[in-house]
């Protein structure tokens, strides 16, 4: 059985990602190296069976009270917006897709030196039907990789901070 990232015993301590910075790639930078030709390459942190690795999105770890995938793209498009990958965009022809209907572009930067790198790019989506993270690479060819694990496990970390707690808004006197 899969264990919650907060739980996981590799997984970073949540006080320590405080310091990342997580921000969307813009549309732009996306268009630009796909014009040069590169590629997106993803290693999909849920689906590593060496991770056995799940993210709740419940405020508890042992997944009581989970809600859908759909609470978390809720809340993504709350402080993010659409999608900004052009094959995610509302409207557009979806019927090539298989396990993914949303998919974010993020970059992560710190500055403290540790085992993680001072920057790296990651995807938030469904797989499946459940919330998933994947760290990403633009490469000249597509194909497979393996994440540092380290790396893997923060980024799952991030992805599940992000959409974990609601994002607080009030709209005609109801809050959301």
């Amino acid at each position: 059985m899969s264990v919650d990232i907060r739980n996981h015993p590799d997984a970073p301590d949540p006080e320590s990602l405080q310091d990342i910075l997580v921000e969307p790639v813009s549309r732009e930078e996306i268009e630009r190296e796909r014009e040069a030709g590169s590629v997106l390459v993803e290693d999909n942190v849920r689906e590593r069976e060496d991770l056995n690795v799940i993210a709740y999105l419940s405020p508890d770890p042992d997944g009581s009270e989970d809600v859908s995938v759909g609470v978390g793209l809720y809340r993504l498009v709350q402080l993010f917006g659409t999608p900004q990958l052009p094959e995610y965009h509302a409207g557009e022809d979806i019927s090539d897709r298989t396990d993914e209907t949303f998919k974010y572009l993020f970059r992560a930067r710190r500055e403290v030196d540790d085992e993680l790198p001072e920057e790296w790019l990651f995807t938030v989506h469904d797989s499946h039907v459940r919330y998933a993270a994947s760290v990403a690479e633009w490469r000249d060819q597509p194909g497979e990789f393996a994440a540092d694990d380290d790396v893997a496990l923060a980024t799952y970390a991030l992805a599940q901070q992000l959409v974990v707690e609601p994002v607080e808004a009030v709209y005609e006197g109801v809050p959301y």
